[in-house]
């Protein structure tokens, strides 16, 4: 996963948000700002496969103090040359998470858990990284055929309801569950899910 997306990191952007129409950033954000999440800059925020940073620019407004994981060197030199990041660390979020403490109001995931198939012992990384009464907020590319199922982009498609049944197993409460298109892919709209989740 690292070399694809050291692979794909010059042409990143330009690829997702021209072909791909692709907008999970801004549906995330604006998925906070209609539960109440003020964009005041008051937020300890780690923005989860931060990629080149296109998902930070939409986070910033929330964040006191704006912190980015990602797997990729390159995709994280990209994210860097924006300014907008306060750390960056270059980890696997299953390795990073567990061994932080729980300091973050916010953990946002955009476009990310797609690429990991059962989200149990991801979801309960997020929410060890959480302050109490904090937030996660990740969009999904929805299926429900099945719990989770790889289909050809080599991506998981989750069961929304059975990814909040894992959440309220890891000590997280459904805040809000939206239906979304996350980008257009193959001239079509790929159905998804936001959800945002709050550590109890």
């Amino acid at each position: 996963m690292r070399d694809l997306f050291d692979q794909f990191a010059p042409r990143f952007e330009a690829e997702l948000t021209g072909r791909l129409d692709y907008r999970s950033p801004a549906l995330l954000a604006a998925l906070l700002e209609r539960a109440g999440v003020a964009k005041a800059r008051r937020l300890a925020v780690l923005d989860v496969g931060c990629g080149t940073g296109l998902s930070g620019a939409a986070l910033a407004p929330f964040a006191r103090r704006l912190e980015g994981l990602d797997l990729s060197p390159r995709m994280l030199a990209e994210a860097r040359r924006r300014g907008l990041y306060d750390a960056l660390h270059e980890a696997d979020l299953l390795d990073w998470l567990p061994r932080q403490a729980p300091r973050f109001d916010l953990v946002a995931a955009a476009d990310v858990l797609n690429y990991l198939g059962d989200l149990a012992p991801a979801l309960a990384a997020i929410a060890g990284a959480l302050a109490p009464g904090g937030l996660a907020a990740f969009s999904l590319e929805a299926g429900e055929d099945a719990p989770f199922a790889l289909h050809g982009a080599l991506r998981y498609r989750h069961d929304p309801a059975h990814v909040a049944a894992l959440a309220a197993a890891a000590g997280l409460s459904e805040v809000a569950r939206e239906a979304a298109a996350l980008r257009t892919e193959g001239g079509a709209p790929v159905a998804g899910a936001l959800l945002l989740l709050r550590r109890d």
